[in-house]
């Protein structure tokens, strides 16, 4: 005791105190070691001595004990009606680790050490006195601790000697500080006080402690001290070190800030070993499981600071779908509106509004699905679909060398093909399902199919190939000006090939339309976007005229619309391929440019009912890797022929016979027409007559489709090879053909239109 005390009791702060009875009380009255008056105000100074001092006139005068003047720097903690087994006395112990006495009735327990006077909450009253901050108790009526700071009491302490800790007197600001926020507060801290607080961080992490369900243990621990239900005080730190950490995660130093803010805090915290050992056992306590908001979370997940709640950053979480999903903005002036493509499995695929709100959607709940709420998915969209970074339509499947498949991209020339990663700077909307591997692959089925449908005809199959090579390549169409036709009876199968290709571009990409549909007002806008176009059973029709045809085969500007919206230009870079029965009969501008455009394959094989496998397609799609391998090859044959197709003469036959059986001047000369008998022009049978005619074969023979008398005239010239005055003459007023006049036939059938022969020869 005397080396634990020694630095007060040399100094002149002591003085003698009697005992008098206020009714039940007993009041500790200071005088002198001389007799006289003393007080602990300045003015008394000089009445003061030191400890030995007074310790000698105590017992020469009788007086009941010694005490002493609080001096500035100096602290006295005095803890009543509580035993020194009492949880929070033990608590208090350690905080200080000081020199500690019994009281005078030993009731109670008296703390001495040394602190900082600036470091804690002041201000001056009306007298320019310090005084301890007005939010705290020098006197606490709800948990009978006292605290008499020097420099800002006048209060005295009763000295015993009656040692529980025979501790120095300790530098304790750290701990009177403690003690004022734990113990000594007036009213519970709700608002956050920078000055007081400090990092704002940890005091909301406090105050989320406080609320959680445990909030009940943790202030007990942090607030209290209450190390009660512990085996230890050490036992008690690595508790509270692990409710800390569930909040601050596993930050040793965010730990260690929160620790020394609690009730719990003493000199032993300071021990770099028992710290770190402290707070890592705290840290292994939580298993790895910490407050979502510092277990992994994508960035768009916040947390309200001062609750600790979860929420979706709507910003923050479009600017994540912008990082973690590939997908293309698309400006589509067809149909006015923005298309959304998502990159999957090395294609973009076309989504609708409500497919993209699944994606973000699932970021969402994949961390949690009580944060999904359907206003943020959508305002999400929003900031998504407003970006500028649109691409246009044309920018789709704009690669004409690549060829989209399952396994990657190939890059096609006329000599190598090459497969390559996929990549999502590449627009493909197009992917065939089928694996290159640029070996030939047995197709069997495929191959019998062929050859029942072509007749054995090898070059009709390398014809059929290229075209599927062409089809279900990004190969612009116009630039083989071709369409492909065929024609057959039902039952040869021609359908399947079609349907085949079709299966093969996927849903979206095809679409079912005939040659009337087609030049119908809303017709052309319902190829727009597809990658084929055609009819796999087109009914015989007639056409006033092929003007949607010729320009989508020709690459030309089309205008099209679609109901309700305005209209557009584009230009279509897809195929076109009909099956059909018979030919289609067709008006307008009929040249031999426009039969040029069309390849006609005859089918002529009809498969008997017994014999039809209703699971053919199936099986050929079965085979698909190697009918696509057979494809790629007559592909590069025609790049080779400089992007045209290898067309046997049969099929040239049969676009001539087809021109003479469509056009109808032709058809009608052909039918009609015959060399004057005799060599002898009947003056009755004039072009004007013949023309009549003409008129009336095409109403019974073309549903009324006929030509002007002009373009009557240039087209039977046209065919003849020569022009219209080398193939008249004119005799006697009138206008006959030199060397053609109508067979008999033609005049009897037609006679209505053509009158009767009269005798006159010319």
């Amino acid at each position: 005791m005397k080396n634990a005390m020694l630095e007060l009791m040399d100094k002149k702060i002591w003085f003698l105190w009697r005992k008098e009875m206020d009714g039940d009380r007993i009041n500790k009255i200071p005088f002198s070691a001389s007799g006289g008056a003393t007080g602990t105000n300045e003015k008394y100074r000089h009445t003061w001595v030191t400890y030995d001092e007074a310790d000698t006139a105590m017992k020469k005068l009788s007086a009941a004990g010694v005490g002493f003047v609080i001096p500035l720097g100096y602290f006295f903690l005095d803890i009543d009606h509580k035993p020194i087994t009492d949880p929070f006395v033990q608590v208090l112990l350690e905080r200080f680790n000081a020199y500690t006495e019994r009281s005078v009735s030993g009731g109670g327990i008296h703390i001495y050490g040394k602190c900082n006077l600036d470091k804690l909450p002041t201000y001056k009253d009306k007298n320019s006195n310090l005084r301890l901050d007005k939010a705290f108790y020098m006197k606490n009526p709800n948990n009978h601790l006292e605290l008499y700071v020097g420099g800002l009491t006048n209060r005295f302490a009763a000295f015993t000697g009656d040692v529980i800790l025979n501790e120095p007197l300790r530098e304790s600001t750290a701990a009177v500080l403690l003690t004022l926020d734990k113990n000594m507060r007036k009213a519970e801290k709700t608002k956050y006080s920078e000055k007081r607080d400090g990092d704002r961080a940890s005091f909301d992490i406090v105050c989320n402690l406080r609320k959680q369900k445990n909030g009940e243990k943790f202030k007990k621990l942090y607030d209290d001290g209450d190390i009660s239900g512990y085996g230890s005080p050490s036992e008690a730190d690595a508790a509270l070190c692990a409710l800390i950490a569930f909040r601050t995660g596993p930050d040793p130093a965010a730990i260690d800030d929160i620790f020394r803010s609690s009730a719990l805090y003493r000199e032993k915290w300071e021990r770099d070993d028992y710290r770190e050992a402290t707070i890592a056992t705290g840290i292994e306590a939580c298993h790895g499981t910490f407050h979502q908001s510092k277990m992994d979370h994508p960035h768009f997940i916040k947390f309200n600071e001062p609750t600790g709640e979860a929420y979706v950053s709507v910003p923050l979480l479009a600017k994540y779908v912008r990082e973690h999903l590939c997908y293309a903005l698309v400006r589509d002036n067809g149909k006015q509106g923005l298309m959304k493509y998502v990159y999957e499995n090395g294609c973009y695929r076309l989504y609708a509004d409500n497919m993209l709100m699944g994606i973000i959607k699932q970021y969402i709940a994949d961390y949690d699905e009580e944060l999904v709420k359907m206003g943020k998915v959508n305002e999400t969209l929003q900031h998504i679909t407003t970006d500028l970074n649109y691409v246009s339509q044309e920018d789709l499947n704009a690669d004409e060398d690549l060829i989209n498949f399952s396994n990657g991209l190939l890059r096609i020339t006329e000599n190598d093909v090459i497969l390559v990663p996929h990549s999502p700077e590449i627009l493909s909307t197009i992917q065939i399902p089928c694996n290159w591997t640029g070996t030939e692959m047995p197709t069997l089925v495929f191959d019998r199919y062929m050859h029942t449908l072509t007749g054995g005809d090898r070059a009709i199959e390398q014809l059929l190939l290229e075209f599927i090579g062409v089809c279900i390549s990004n190969i612009k169409g116009w630039r083989l000006k071709k369409a492909l036709f065929l024609v057959g009876d039902g039952d040869t199968g021609k359908s399947q090939l079609k349907s085949l290709v079709e299966r093969l571009l996927g849903k979206g990409n095809f679409i079912g339309i005939d040659l009337k549909e087609m030049e119908a007002r809303f017709g052309t806008g319902a190829v727009y976007g597809t990658r084929l176009a055609g009819s796999s059973d087109m009914s015989f029709l007639s056409v006033d005229e092929l003007k949607t045809f010729k320009k989508i085969t020709g690459g030309d500007s089309l205008y099209a619309e679609f109901k309700g919206q305005q209209a557009f230009e584009f230009t279509y870079n897809g195929l076109l391929w009909f099956c059909m029965n018979r030919l289609p009969k067709f008006g307008g501008d009929d040249g031999k440019w426009v039969y040029d455009r069309i390849m006609v394959v005859r089918c002529l094989n009809v498969i008997p009912k017994n014999k039809q496998d209703k699971t053919l397609l199936d099986k050929m799609y079965a085979e698909r890797d190697g009918i696509v391998y057979k494809a790629i090859k007559a592909l590069q044959q025609v790049i080779v022929n400089g992007y045209r197709f290898s067309e046997p003469g049969i099929v040239s036959l049969a676009r001539e016979k087809y021109m003479m059986e469509n056009n109808t001047v032709i058809s009608f000369y052909e039918e009609c027409l015959g060399e004057w008998p005799d060599g002898k022009i009947n003056r009755h049978c004039t072009t004007g007559r013949i023309y009549k005619v003409y008129q009336g074969w095409c109403r019974e023979n073309n549903n009324g489709f006929s030509k002007t008398a002009k373009e009557f005239r240039e087209a039977l010239a046209s065919y003849l090879g020569a022009d219209y005055a080398t193939i008249t003459t004119r005799q006697n007023g009138n206008t006959y053909y030199r060397d053609y006049s109508l067979t008999f036939e033609a005049k009897a059938q037609f006679s209505r239109e053509y009158g009767y022969d009269e005798t006159e020869f010319l």
